[in-house]
Parts: C-alpha cells; sequence; structure tokens
C-alpha cells in the first residue's frame, strides 16, 4: 500500500472511531410530517414498526441523566409517530434512543414500568447493568398538561389542527432494550375503537373501563388486552434485533390480532 493510500486508511480509521466516541453516526433529521414505514435507522440502531405509513407528529431531544454509573450523561430523543384510519387515530408510537453511544450502560426511565403490579401485563426478560430486556401492557388514558414533554403538545396540536379525533384511552405495548452502548424504549399505543369498542365511560386512569380490575369481568376488553400481550412476546425480539441494527430493509412488526 502506497503513502497515500496509507494516508487515507488512518485517516478513514480515525472518523470512524471519532464517530463511534461522539455518537455522531447519521442519524434523522427529524421533522413533523415525516413518514417512515418497516423501520426507522437511528444511527445504527433501527426501531420497527407495524405495517404502514407512520407520521411524526412531534419530537424533542434532551439531556439523559439517568446513567448505570453515575458517569457523564449522553442526550436522548423522544420521537412521536401516528398511523391514521381517517380522522381517527388506528395507532401512535412514542420511542426514545440514546443519541450518544456509550461503554457503561444505561438506565432507562420507562423498564419501571415492567416491574409493576398494578398493570396488565409485567415481565423482565433480563435485567443486567448492561444487558436489559423487559416488557409492559397498561391503559393509557390521554391528556395533556403544564408539565407535559413538548413532544407530546407537539402531536396533540398535530391532531387539532388536522381535526383528527384522539382517541380517549389507548392499551399500550411497551418494550424496553439496552446494551452496554445503546438503549431503545418503544410504546406501541392501540386505539380500542378501531377494534369496535365504545368510547370509555370512566376517563380517570385508576376507574377507568381499561383498568385491570374493570377488565376481568369483560371477556371482549379481555380479548383485546390479552392480543396487545401475546404481540409484545412474539415481537419483542425484533425490536432486540433493530438494537443490534440487524434488521432487514423494510422488516417491521404486526399488529396485534385484535387490530387486523
Amino acid at each position: 500500500m502506497g503513502v497515500g493510500m496509507r494516508g487515507l486508511a488512518v485517516w478513514m480509521l480515525v472518523l470512524v472511531i471519532g464517530c463511534w466516541v461522539n455518537g455522531v453516526f447519521a442519524q434523522p433529521k427529524w421533522a413533523v410530517n415525516q413518514v417512515y414505514e418497516g423501520n426507522i435507522d437511528i444511527g445504527g440502531v433501527q426501531v420497527p414498526l407495524p405495517p404502514g405509513p407512520w407520521t411524526v407528529t412531534g419530537f424533542q431531544s434532551s439531556v439523559n441523566q439517568s446513567r448505570s454509573d453515575g458517569s457523564i450523561p449522553g442526550s436522548s430523543t423522544n420521537v412521536a409517530l401516528a398511523q391514521f384510519a381517517g380522522d381517527m387515530v388506528r395507532a401512535y408510537i412514542a420511542f426514545s434512543y440514546n443519541d450518544r453511544s456509550m461503554s457503561s450502560g444505561w438506565t432507562v426511565p420507562d423498564a419501571k414500568n415492567c416491574s409493576r403490579q398494578e398493570i396488565h401485563h409485567a415481565k423482565i426478560v433480563r435485567d443486567m447493568q448492561l444487558d436489559r430486556r423487559c416488557q409492559y401492557v397498561n391503559h393509557i388514558v390521554y391528556s395533556v398538561g403544564a408539565n407535559s414533554a413538548q413532544w407530546w403538545k407537539d402531536s396533540i396540536e398535530f391532531a387539532r389542527k388536522r381535526g383528527i379525533v384522539m382517541p380517549m384511552v389507548a392499551i399500550a405495548g411497551g418494550i424496553v432494550v439496552s446494551d452496554r452502548a445503546n438503549y431503545v424504549s418503544a410504546t406501541y399505543f392501540f386505539n380500542p375503537a378501531i377494534a369496535g369498542f365504545p368510547a370509555p365511560q370512566n376517563t380517570a386512569w385508576s376507574t377507568s373501563d381499561w383498568n385491570v380490575l374493570n377488565v376481568a369481568g369483560d371477556e371482549k376488553k379481555k380479548a383485546f388486552v390479552q392480543s396487545v400481550i401475546d404481540w409484545a412476546e412474539k415481537n419483542r425480539q425484533l425490536v432486540e434485533t433493530g438494537l443490534a441494527g440487524k434488521l432487514k430493509k423494510g422488516e417491521g412488526l404486526g399488529w396485534p390480532a385484535a387490530m387486523q
């Protein structure tokens, strides 16, 4: 190899190492109204999506103080996407990821949902400092207030401006995966109205028609929730594969049986 080629090779190696240390891989330049299908590549990590087009409705970057070893924090990004059925929201996705690869692991706040006892489903598959896998299913009551995150406020405003009806409640399947360098926390919100369920009579979380205690006596609602639990169990592996950056082009998730 000539001197010029050796110099080029060294320069490229330095560039690659520098990109990993500083987490400056090519990532999406998020913008409201962007549309994605299959999966989204965020610098070598992929987030899989259920079938169909998904529209970005809000996003926000912030400093993530949650480091497992107390070292210098990195930054994270939250992104919300929606899929529509006429003037209704068929489903929402909210996911967060680290903008900067680290080498000492992450403590992901959403992982606490995987230990909750008062929701429909919570399962910890692996819980090591540098390797976490878990899932949960919960009912979510939609609301927005002064303390809501900006990405969520923007998503509500997106719907309002377009005359889109936000669901009063959704059944959320959450999947959290992390390793030494990266994490993805993805929550998929499925609208029961799309499956023919009426608007809930009680909108407070603790007394909601979809609270785990109230669902217990309703076989149809139990079946809907169980389909989301089965979906999370089946699709967690694809989210793990996305964390490793090994999804094929266009490879994504399926829908819960009750949403098909």
